[in-house]
């Protein structure tokens, strides 16, 4: 777990450009199933009359992904593409100062693009019968969970970090980063406290210094 890559709290603040503001009204990352789709995304936004406002080029050794983000001319609300190369995933997300805008967004984005449902989300991670399959659908998981708690997220991942094949807690543990929900606390500190793994054990205790680090909570 290439912790080091950034700032574990970081990661769970979510880095971005000026327009990533923590108190706008974002949507959950919408995973899409293709990996590499810029263009797809990119005549999405020309179709809404958004342009394109900034690139980060990617920096793997710096833990920075490639990312674009499109806005309409004089509106307070973006359009967010990302490569992520620990998910081996790319996803599209709005962030936008008036909630109503953004959701409306959101309700153009998902049909539009090709994403993945959260119930297939789930349900990946169901049918999944080997450790490496657990690992990649847990993962993805994490991406794509909500923002705000949701049961039926926290349980699979959960269950993930109390996983017998090490490579599944692992994964979990980089989940968990991407929905960082306090109600994951026990079970880092299980990780923390106990793990035969001396590397998940450190890591654990990277990731709840992190929730220290933003205020996370147990609900």
């Amino acid at each position: 777990m290439a912790g080091v890559r950034r700032g574990t709290a970081d990661r769970l603040k979510e880095e971005g450009d000026p327009l990533m503001r923590t108190d706008w009204t974002r949507t959950r990352r919408m995973v899409l199933r293709e990996r590499f789709c810029e263009e797809e995304v990119e005549r999405f936004a020309q179709e809404l009359g958004w342009t394109r406002c900034g690139v980060d080029q990617a920096d793997p050794e710096e833990g920075i992904d490639y990312h674009v983000f499109w806005a309409p001319p004089g509106a307070a609300i973006a359009l967010h593409y990302t490569e992520d190369d620990l998910a081996r995933d790319s996803y599209v997300m709005v962030i936008g100062k008036d909630a109503a805008a953004v959701h409306g967004a959101q309700a153009l984005i998902e049909p539009r693009l090709n994403t993945w449902p959260l119930a297939d989300l789930l349900a990946e991670v169901d049918g999944a019968s080997t450790p490496v399959s657990v690992a990649r659908a847990v993962l993805r998981a994490g991406l794509g969970a909500p923002g705000e708690f949701d049961e039926r997220f926290f349980a699979r991942i959960n269950t993930a970090l109390q996983h017998p094949d090490r490579r599944v807690r692992e994964t979990a543990l980089w989940a968990v980063t991407f929905s960082p929900y306090g109600e994951y606390r026990p079970a880092l500190t299980a990780i923390q406290e106990s793990d035969e793994d001396a590397r998940l054990r450190d890591n654990a205790e990277i990731l709840l210094g992190g929730f220290d680090e933003i205020g996370s909570q147990e609900q």
